[in-house]
């Protein structure tokens, strides 16, 4: 079914759209020396690129545990292996399509493995979101006093209202349609598979967004971020781009943190696989216009630090899938 997806036209054309969209972006979003972009790229540290590298990969089971204690609190029960392994292969499946498929793909996967119906297993996905955004809620608060001393420019301040914004609405439209839209759904004329999917859905989602249980995901959550926004730093130590105290054109941990989570929030966006060419274009304008940065250096952090997290997970995630039996319905959960 995904093979079939992956190989139609249709996705093939998208995907071309979004790399020539990432060239257009940020060639229209600033002028910029290509060559001097290529020379930054150039120095790059392997060294600290491989600690990259391993700061991304270490988030996957973090996330995977993290969502095996939700799934735990909605009655289902996987090993962490299978919970590592189908998270994995959902967010490859984010890198390569659109509109946050690899979230759906993810209930199939439970579901096409016996684990769970499919409403169920959405469900527990949409609670893992929901203590999501409130980490990346008290992260980035915390985050952008820190990295501006409590100065906040007008750019910032605006960024942080809007990131936070979209958090706390975002958390309160579920939590609002996790009591209510039951009564919505089966007030209307559809039919009862549907109702009872959405049933089972919103039953996981109370489950899986207890107090009990945001409580004991949160250290995780706090983790998995952290080790995003350590991937960023390393990527600019490589380029030496990173100081404790940052100077104009620097990063230290807490613009670090605070750059990652607003490139974060921009992965909503569902227009590009990943939010290629729209998270990109973020992170420029931000080390560019809060940061100091020039736009040759910001091109370069952006671009190779995309490509550690998602270049790699697209190689590494396609070679999981290749492999992965829990595609193939053959997986064991336990």
């Amino acid at each position: 079914m995904l093979l079939a997806r992956l190989t139609r036209r249709s996705t093939i054309f998208a995907l071309l759209l979004t790399v020539i969209l990432v060239a257009g972006v940020l060639r229209a979003a600033t002028s910029f020396n290509l060559a001097e972009v290529a020379a930054t790229l150039n120095r790059a540290n392997p060294a600290w690129l491989l600690v990259a590298l391993a700061a991304s990969w270490s988030t996957y089971p973090l996330r995977g545990l993290r969502w095996r204690m939700i799934l735990s609190a909605s009655g289902l029960q996987i090993s962490r292996r299978a919970a590592t392994e189908i998270l994995t292969l959902s967010f490859w499946v984010n890198c390569v399509l659109p509109a946050k498929m690899g979230d759906v793909y993810r209930g199939w996967l439970l579901k096409h493995n016996g684990a769970t119906s499919f409403g169920n297993a959405v469900g527990t996905v949409i609670a893992e979101r929901l203590v999501d955004l409130a980490t990346v809620a008290l992260l980035g608060a915390a985050s952008t006093f820190v990295a501006f001393g409590g100065k906040l420019p007008p750019t910032a301040l605006a960024l942080t209202a809007i990131a936070l914004g979209v958090a706390a609405a975002t958390t309160l439209l579920l939590l609002v349609a996790r009591g209510f839209a039951a009564a919505l759904i089966y007030a209307l004329p559809i039919p009862d598979a549907i109702k009872n999917g959405f049933t089972n859905a919103a039953a996981s989602l109370r489950a899986g967004s207890g107090g009990r249980v945001v409580r004991t995901a949160l250290p995780f959550s706090l983790a998995i971020w952290i080790g995003e926004s350590l991937r960023l730093a390393a990527v600019a130590m490589a380029l030496g781009l990173f100081v404790v105290n940052p100077a104009a054109g620097q990063i230290g941990i807490a613009s670090a943190i605070f750059v990652a989570l607003v490139s974060a929030v921009l992965t909503v966006v569902p227009f590009t696989p990943a939010g290629i060419g729209i998270v990109e274009a973020g992170m420029v304008g931000i080390l560019v216009a809060l940061f100091g940065f020039t736009p040759e250096s910001a091109i370069a952090l952006a671009l190779l630090d995309r490509l550690v997290g998602v270049g790699s997970l697209v190689v590494g995630g396609g070679a999981l899938f290749a492999l992965s039996p829990y595609r193939r319905g053959a997986g064991s959960l336990r």
